[in-house]
């Protein structure tokens, strides 16, 4: 329960205050002059003060803003004598959260303390899951060193550095890439990397509402204006004023909602479902899809006027398979991650583990390795993951497959949409050996197991397909 510490110099009453708070299982101690009450708050650092605000030493407004200052989470209740409310307004304008007044009702008094330290609990829960949000999707949480993560950190960069995200009006963006990539990470980092990180950040899956409902929840509806409309509600699109709205799988709008959305970005205003006029909104607005909305804008399926609305900005995410390099990295992020989560010890992947891992394709991208790892902290029974510890799908290893060559070059073999060829894949080899070995024919050769005579015949054979080809 709560610390309480009760300033009053009428000892009844604060010893009848303690034995009732204290019989609802609050700590509870008492002070019977100002002086006495600075020194106990100092030590106690109560959860609440009941103040009453005539004293024999002082008078309970000048020691207020001194109780408020020293635990600021402190919440104050005063009480004051009939005829004294002028003076509690005052006291409220200090930095008290309730009053009451004389004589005081205890079962009142209980029910004004109970209000205040459920209130200061949903608080500081608030306050809790805020700062846990703004740490989990800072820049930072965007892992990859690949030239395609480090270009789209850089954007974000450009991006939030100004004020321009500020602005009653600011930019649009619009997040491409598919399933998996972390489009709803790059939307939280713009968001909390920028001007409007202390405003709320409202995540909106467009798919997950059902049509009949989609106005009335981003737009809000008044009271009466359908069957089940009892009272009014406001909209998304309210609760995240001054801050960021992320419409996630926009792509999928039905046509509709398309025309209202883009009304609302053009002219930043909304009315609600019902209402006759409508209301003004500064809200910085965020787009994510993973379909290729130029060509839904060319069957039709998309208005070509939202959809260059929305891409004021664009930012794309590359898929996990066009960067390995960046599988390592994500991979024992996971492993961490996951660990921690499960309160297992500290597991490391063994070299073969992390040559499966980038040889696999991963159609679902970091949302798929990431349940990959999960699993596989489950699995493994040793401090070591190996890959017989990784459920990967067998098919997804039989049709692709990744060859690491020298210098960071990757051959990306992909049965299933045939490519490369076998010249293709002999041309990479050759070439490879041959700038591995400082273009030394002979040690290139050695190296191949093949002749010097046949290397160079071959570089020369297979120079001159890939001519052709082009």
């Amino acid at each position: 329960m709560a610390r309480i510490l009760v300033v009053e110099d009428e000892r009844v009453l604060a010893k009848n205050v303690r034995e009732k708070l204290a019989a609802h299982g609050h700590e509870v101690r008492i002070a019977h002059s100002g002086r006495e009450a600075t020194a106990t708050n100092a030590e106690f650092l109560p959860e609440v003060v009941i103040l009453d605000l005539r004293l024999p030493d002082t008078d309970g407004l000048k020691i207020l803003p001194q109780l408020k200052a020293e635990s600021p989470f402190t919440n104050v209740v005063v009480v004051t004598a009939h005829g004294n409310e002028r003076i509690a307004v005052d006291a409220m304008k200090a930095g008290a959260c309730e009053y009451l007044t004389k004589p005081v009702d205890l079962d009142e008094l209980l029910m004004v303390v109970g209000r205040v330290v459920d209130l200061q609990q949903i608080n500081d829960n608030l306050t809790f899951l805020k700062s846990r949000e703004e740490e989990s999707s800072g820049l930072d949480r965007i892992i990859g060193d690949s030239e395609p993560v480090r270009a789209l950190k850089e954007s974000i960069r450009r991006l939030t550095r100004t004020e321009v995200l500020s602005l009653p009006d600011p930019p649009t963006v619009l997040i491409t890439g598919e399933t998996g990539t972390g489009k709803d990470l790059v939307a939280r980092a713009i968001h909390y990397q920028g001007p409007r990180r202390g405003r709320p950040f409202i995540h909106v899956n467009c798919t997950a509402l059902p049509s009949t409902l989609f106005e009335s929840e981003l737009f809000g509806h008044v009271r009466g204006a359908f069957t089940s409309a009892t009272q009014a509600k406001r909209g998304l699109f309210e609760v995240a004023q001054g801050g960021t709205i992320f419409l996630d799988e926009i792509g999928h709008l039905e046509a509709d909602m398309q025309a209202k959305l883009l009304q609302t970005i053009e002219h930043r205003e909304i009315r609600p479902v019902g209402a006759t006029q409508t209301r003004p909104i500064n809200v910085h607005i965020v787009a994510a899809t993973n379909r290729d909305l130029s060509a839904a804008v060319e069957s039709g399926e998309f208005r070509r006027d939202l959809y260059h609305r929305l891409r004021v900005v664009h930012l794309h995410l590359a898929p996990l398979r066009d960067r390995p390099e960046d599988i390592p990295l994500l991979a024992t992020h996971f492993l961490n991650l996951h660990c921690r989560r499960f309160g297992l010890g500290a597991k490391h992947f063994s070299e073969e583990a992390l040559r499966a891992l980038r040889r696999f394709d991963w159609r679902g991208n970091v949302r798929e390795l990431s349940h990959t790892i999960e699993s596989c902290v489950l699995q493994a029974d040793s401090d070591v993951v190996e890959p017989g510890h990784l459920p990967m799908p067998g098919e997804g290893k039989a049709a692709d497959m990744t060859i690491e060559l020298p210098h960071n070059r990757v051959i990306q073999m992909d049965f299933e949409r045939e490519r490369p060829t076998l010249d293709e894949v002999e041309h990479a080899i050759l070439v490879a050996a041959f700038e591995y070995t400082g273009q030394n024919l002979s040690r290139a050769a050695r190296i191949l197991g093949i002749t010097r005579e046949a290397l160079r015949y071959r570089l020369n054979k297979s120079m001159e397909t890939t001519r052709h080809a082009q």
